[in-house]
């Protein structure tokens, strides 16, 4: 427990896994993207190990694509409580993470992205999105390179003034790590039923308001493109 009194195993951590993972169709064929093994491991289950080893004990899954087979994989694990957030169209991100509000039962939640895999201490995390009151608090890394994934600027406060489409301001930069913390209000600011991105939509009409960047030195590993799956099966071999 942290210094806020926030019980990390009381915490709804919810799982963004719903994408067609396009350009992973070559590798993965007729499996959804979070499916996709890593040395014979479902990347899912890399993610939700690392969050109960941490102490997270509640997740919300949305799932979309291909649906079934992650609700038939998933139901077999009794370590933890998983609740799915289904999605019969496409509901981008932002309008994922509204569908699945009415699973949440806490005012402060985490946000992972089903592709990327964060070294992070949630513990840490959530303590210092408390300390700053913040609504949204983005985990960002430092990259030599940030032009595939788009940059994140902030003030002296870590308060966060812009955000960077990818190809805009390559070289040395913070990004967007893929994972976050929110109030349970913010999501007013999203529509229901309608597709919508957390990155795109919601995140740049915050700014101005409490949305912080969090420095995070652990590795980011992700498997969105085939270059980068592939890395993965070492990367991770690594740090796990």
């Amino acid at each position: 427990m942290n210094k806020h009194n926030i019980d990390i195993s009381k915490i709804d951590t919810m799982i963004l896994a719903g994408g067609l993972g396009t350009r992973l169709q070559s590798v993965l064929k007729d499996k959804p993207k979070c499916l996709a093994p890593i040395n014979g491991k479902p990347f899912i289950e890399i993610l939700l190990d690392d969050c109960i080893k941490q102490g997270l004990r509640r997740f919300i899954l949305c799932v979309g694509y291909l649906k079934e087979q992650v609700i038939e994989h998933l139901s077999q694990r009794n370590d933890c409580e998983i609740v799915f957030s289904l999605e019969e169209e496409s509901l981008g991100t932002g309008g994922a993470l509204k569908n699945a509000e009415r699973h949440l039962k806490t005012d402060h939640f985490i946000v992972l992205n089903g592709d990327t895999f964060l070294e992070v201490n949630y513990n840490e995390l959530i303590e210092w999105h408390c300390k700053k009151n913040a609504d949204i608090t983005i985990a960002i890394n430092y990259f030599q390179n940030v032009g595939r994934y788009g940059s994140v600027t902030f003030d002296s406060n870590s308060k966060i003034i812009g955000f960077f489409e990818k190809g805009i301001n390559p070289g040395y930069g913070w990004i967007n790590a893929g994972v976050y913390v929110m109030v349970k209000s913010i999501l007013k600011e999203i529509e229901l039923n309608i597709n919508s991105s957390l990155e795109f939509d919601l995140f740049p009409d915050c700014i101005g308001k409490s949305i912080y960047g969090y420095k995070n030195e652990g590795n980011m590993i992700d498997i969105g493109t085939l270059v980068s799956y592939d890395e993965a099966q070492l990367k991770l071999r690594k740090v796990l």
